[in-house]
């Protein structure tokens, strides 16, 4: 039976990554939303090239509104994961309180309401993965909102599965370290102009921190989260799968 399998964020990153492996793996149907409908369009072709189908729905998901809507047209969906997220400094001295708001609202409370939209055409069964992050587990300098966010990703992703699993619902959260995509490297920006480097001494750090001492391609992180989206995952309930390379052992 073809799994249908909503992910946010899917243009790109993450989200594209996930799109195109469970496509591969399972010829799944995926329920592509994110803001850069040309971006979606593509990951959609590439989706449909690699076996599966894809629908794609342009939406920023602070719209509770606009989520509804899209909810209302669609069939069950057996899967979800809320990727789409945006990240940079916001320093405590800094001019940054719209900056960390738009974090907040994106990254945690963005999660939320992809799950309140969409919990219900989902029925037992149904995995949902929240994409979080190793700042969800540690304190960065300047980097206050999205560690903020991130923590709370955390927070939700256990308080949902709790709440959830009566429904048959399994809810997990996964917590990447470096990764190559547009983000990562927009962080490598900032950290070199913030501390005097180049930007390649500022990755040979990041790298030098990982204990494999690399950063990750987002296809990889794509293992982890389709693990959790696999029905035979019956065991992990409310975890955060650390896809890290070893930053964090807990």
């Amino acid at each position: 039976m073809t799994r249908s399998i909503l992910i946010t964020g899917g243009s790109r990153g993450l989200g594209r990554a996930c799109a195109l492996h469970l496509a591969q793996t399972e010829k799944a149907h995926l329920i592509l939303l994110g803001r850069d409908e040309a971006a979606l369009a593509a990951t959609a072709e590439t989706v449909r090239r690699a076996g599966g189908t894809a629908e794609t729905h342009g939406v920023d998901v602070t719209d509770r509104a606009r989520l509804a809507a899209i909810a209302r047209t669609l069939g069950p969906v057996d899967g979800l994961v809320a990727a789409a997220a945006i990240s940079g400094m916001t320093a405590v001295d800094g001019d940054s309180d719209a900056f960390f708001d738009e974090v907040l609202a994106t990254d945690l409370t963005g999660s939320w309401n992809t799950v309140r939209a969409f919990l219900p055409r989902m029925g037992s069964g149904g995995r949902i993965v929240l994409v979080s992050s190793v700042l969800g587990r540690f304190g960065v300098p300047g980097y206050g909102a999205y560690c903020a966010a991130k923590h709370g990703v955390h927070g939700l992703a256990k308080a949902l599965a709790l709440e959830l699993i009566g429904r048959g619902i399994v809810v997990n959260a996964v917590a990447p370290g470096w990764v190559d995509t547009d983000m990562a490297q927009t962080g490598i920006r900032q950290i070199a102009a913030a501390t005097g480097q180049t930007e390649a001494q500022a990755r040979a750090q990041a790298e030098a921190a990982v204990p494999v001492k690399r950063f990750f391609q987002p296809e990889e992180i794509a293992h982890g989260i389709a693990w959790l989206l696999n029905p035979a995952n019956t065991m992990q309930v409310g975890q955060c799968l650390n896809l890290d390379g070893g930053v964090v052992q807990a």
